[in-house]
């Protein structure tokens, strides 16, 4: 049985004996809806190019619109510069409310995934996630936007409060370390509202500066990690972290288009 499935498998046995019963639901935690959204696309490897840019014109205009209503406080829209088993598009929608979700079920019924008749035809929505971005940071000089390389990593938890223990005593003094180096621009890390089913319960999106950043990326991570092997609260989250989480397949992508 593969490790992901495993671990649900372990979440929702512990549920059903009650082993989680302290543990507060995530709706319980966290106020209001989910003002996130994540849309991954798919397009035939033929149709890249032109789905590519249809999402630097038509679709970005669409999100430049809904931004100066007011229904978007920002928004990202990223390419997969490969053809990998993952998906080749994603946009990341925050909303300035979660009311103003509405606004997009509207959009849904005539544009699925954001879509017009001209972009159906060259790729498909794949999933939607209604999400909180629980975790974000930004470098007081991330450089352009447009020369970043955006990684993209996918994580299912067994416990969701273990799983924010370990965020905020494992991965984020890490995150801190590979900003304070230069290599990092920025993160978001987004929990999944509705955390019920494959393919993530997180989703870790980092920004780093450029591709020379990128390719530190393993340096960096190794150099950091030495003091914090020190900290004995980081310690032993690094030696149960197999069973906190679980990764799956990565993703790289460029930014085409933000509004902030």
């Amino acid at each position: 049985m593969p490790v992901q499935s495993f671990l649900r498998l372990v979440r929702w046995a512990a549920l059903a004996l009650g082993l989680l019963a302290g543990a507060p639901a995530m709706a319980a935690d966290l106020p209001g809806g989910p003002t996130s959204l994540l849309i991954s696309y798919r397009a035939e490897p033929s149709n890249r190019p032109a789905f590519r840019a249809y999402l630097q014109g038509p679709e970005t205009a669409l999100l430049d619109r809904l931004k100066r209503e007011g229904v978007l406080k920002s928004y990202q829209v990223l390419f997969n510069p490969f053809v990998t088993g993952t998906w080749d598009a994603m946009t990341v929608l925050s909303f300035s409310s979660y009311t103003a979700t509405q606004r997009w079920k509207e959009i849904e019924r005539t544009r699925p995934g954001g879509l017009d008749a001209a972009g159906l035809k060259l790729a498909r929505p794949l999933e939607t996630y209604s999400a909180d971005l629980a975790w974000e940071g930004e470098a007081a000089d991330g450089g352009p936007p447009g020369n970043r390389v955006v990684y993209v990593i996918p994580y299912s938890y067994t416990a969701l409060d273990q799983y924010k223990a370990y965020v905020d005593a494992y991965v984020i003094p890490q995150v801190k370390g590979w900003m304070a180096d230069g290599v990092l621009s920025r993160y978001g890390l987004f929990l999944n509202r509705d955390p019920v089913g494959d393919p993530w319960d997180a989703l870790f999106v980092y920004e780093y500066r450029d591709l020379a950043s990128f390719g530190r990326r393993e340096e960096v991570v190794a150099k950091v990690r030495a003091p914090l092997r020190e900290d004995p609260a980081w310690k032993h989250w690094n030696e149960i972290k197999s069973t906190v989480r679980s990764e799956s397949q990565n993703t790289q992508a460029e930014i085409l288009s933000a509004g902030k």
